[in-house]
């Protein structure tokens, strides 16, 4: 069972070592940190499960050993008296405790091996978890201000179009041009009448603007 979490856990580490290589921070990044805190805490169930089989098996231990030293006592006690079917029953039933106590004691001594060896994991894994989260911290921090920095060219970008836009309807030489860029252009007009001077939406123009800046009124 701690085998199969482990490889989970590291295959979820190493997913997101490979996120954090992006120049941003997608939500796959969150998913993959939250799979590892859920990880974690099953690492910490099954801990907190072993150390409770550990305290169990020592308390089943130390009543074996209470069991031995009572039929102890039963085999003196039926030796001085001379009875010997007692002291022999007695005898016979300590040594069913002491089998009993040596198994138990063995699967403590494993158990209490065991559960160093997975105390030391779960703290590795709360520690990478801890840096996991303070790495993807960082880049989300950065993330920002690399986004803020691309809203503003952007911004940039848009007024300059809006700008040569507003030069080249102003320019009698490029009107025709300008016209078609904007989608007024009217191929019907009567080549005698005076060129008119399509109107900018700049209303629609400001709505783009804060489309490409991620902004709403």
């Amino acid at each position: 069972m701690f085998e199969d979490l482990r490889r989970a856990f590291r295959e979820a580490m190493d997913n997101f070592q490979n996120e954090l290589s992006r120049d941003h921070v997608p939500g796959t990044v969150d998913r993959l940190l939250s799979g590892m805190v859920d990880e974690v805490t099953e690492a910490k169930t099954r801990l907190a499960d072993l150390e409770h089989q550990l305290e169990k098996t020592r308390a089943e231990a130390a009543r074996e050993a209470s069991e031995i030293a009572t039929c102890d006592r039963r085999a003196e006690m039926a030796r001085q008296i001379g009875d010997e079917e007692t002291e022999r029953v007695a005898m016979e039933y300590g040594d069913r405790h002491r089998r009993r106590k040596e198994v138990l004691d063995n699967k403590a001594e494993a158990l209490a091996e065991e559960v160093v060896l997975r105390t030391g994991e779960v703290d590795e894994m709360l520690d990478k978890v801890k840096e996991a989260r303070t790495r993807r911290d960082a880049l989300a921090a950065e993330s920002g201000r690399t986004g803020a920095r691309e809203s503003i060219r952007e911004s940039d970008a848009l007024f300059s179009e809006l700008d040569r836009m507003a030069e080249k309807i102003g320019d009698t030489d490029a009107e025709a041009d300008a016209a078609r860029s904007m989608g007024e252009f009217d191929l019907r007009v009567d080549p005698d009448e005076p060129i008119r001077r399509p109107a900018v939406d700049y209303d629609a123009a400001l709505e783009e603007l804060k489309r490409r800046m991620g902004r709403s009124d």
